[in-house]
């Protein structure tokens, strides 16, 4: 479990937001605190230039992060921030249970100095690893923070989730695949974290320590452990199902359904050349025959694709309220990860999505196929999704 500290352990972002009111006044700009606080959660390398433009961030910016950073740091030293209520206790039950914990904040490693001098406790030692600002080459909504975190840990995606209380928290946790957990405690309301992409909210760390075995449940619903060794073991079958439909003159872009305990329960290949259905796409296929074996209320599906959902697909994923989309090679043409809002309605759900998994096997199955169907009307797609990227 990743803790995002600011808003989540700490009630610091009121600090935060006036350091930034002085940081910004000490060069001659006047901004709002309003205007400030929707930002709060964002590292000053994304505050400043959302706020003041690009340019005014190349005149300013390193000048307005050093002041914040001390206005912040004044501010600490004479002010007694509040540890929210049970936040050590949830560290501490996790710990009990065998669960690894880091914390994953866009600050630098001297403002947590600060801030924990201030709060009267420092959470680096209730956690098995920290990091912060100064381990990330971008602070959230990039998933930079949260990737360093999992590689501290040395732990898949699948394997991990975070808590915390901005929309930003919640972006990064999408683009790094790990499910988010989010907290009132920073001033969000509840349907603006899920539109952002978390799994559930709670009030604070006391809610989520009442209902500690509900909120793991919610992030991770299967009994499997959605390891590196488990994911690639079924992108193998599906990369299977994709030679079989490379054999057959389908496009090789291969899906499988499991439950939560790695058990496949379907199968399916991209058909729209055999049939001529523009929607016979794999991941669409598999889940609809899977869909109709399974209890109604199923949660812990895994959909495992070689090739990047589209919109379509991915929104049946989060019909069906998949617990995850893995897949192998990125599309960036469609990009369906990235350009489908989180559901909202009480039976959908939002999938972690884990991709790269295999994906220069999958790549290599596309390159085959375009040396051999030089007429599909698919041909233009795969050739826009093979296209290096910069």
């Amino acid at each position: 479990m990743i803790f995002d500290i600011d808003g989540t352990l700490i009630d610091s972002n009121p600090a935060h937001v006036e350091a930034w009111v002085q940081a910004f006044g000490r060069l001659g700009y006047k901004v709002a605190a309003d205007r400030i606080s929707v930002e709060i959660g964002k590292g000053g390398d994304k505050l400043v230039p959302s706020i003041l433009g690009a340019s005014a961030d190349r005149k300013d910016g390193d000048r307005l992060r050093d002041a914040q950073k001390e206005a912040f740091l004044t501010l600490a030293k004479r002010t007694r921030l509040r540890v929210f209520p049970e936040a050590p206790e949830l560290l501490a039950e996790l710990r009990r249970r065998g669960l690894r914990t880091a914390l994953a904040t866009s600050s630098s490693g001297e403002q947590l100095d600060g801030l924990f001098a201030s709060a009267g406790i420092d959470f680096r030692e209730l956690v098995d690893q920290t990091t912060s600002a100064d381990d990330a080459a971008a602070s959230k909504p990039a998933p930079d923070i949260v990737e360093a975190a999992l590689g501290k840990l040395a732990l898949a995606p699948g394997e991990c989730a975070m808590v915390g209380d901005t929309v930003y928290d919640a972006e990064a946790c999408r683009a790094a695949g790990v499910a988010c957990l989010g907290v009132r405690s920073g001033g969000v309301d509840p349907a603006t974290l899920m539109r952002a992409g978390a799994r559930g909210v709670w009030a604070d760390t006391a809610d989520l320590y009442r209902h500690l075995d509900d909120a793991l449940a919610t992030a991770s619903p299967g009994p499997a452990r959605l390891d590196r060794t488990m994911m690639e073991r079924l992108m193998r079958d599906a990369l299977d199902v994709a030679t079989r439909g490379l054999e057959a003159g389908d496009l090789p872009s291969g899906c499988v359904v499991a439950r939560g305990d790695g058990t496949v329960v379907a199968r399916a290949c991209n058909r729209v050349d055999t049939t001529g259905a523009p929607t016979a796409h794999g991941a669409l296929l598999a889940l609809g025959e899977a869909v109709r074996t399974l209890p109604e209320g199923t949660r812990d599906l895994l959909l495992v694709a070689t090739v990047e959902p589209c919109v379509m697909c991915l929104g049946a994923a989060m019909e069906t309220a998949a617990d995850a989309v893995i897949y192998g090679a990125r599309a960036p043409a469609d990009s369906g990860t990235s350009r489908v809002l989180a559901p909202q309605s009480p039976g959908s759900g939002m999938p972690r999505l884990i991709g790269g998994v295999l994906a220069a096997e999958s790549r290599a199955l596309l390159e085959n196929w375009l040396k051999t169907n030089p007429d599909s009307r698919q041909r233009p797609y795969v050739e826009l999704l093979l296209r290096p990227t910069a």
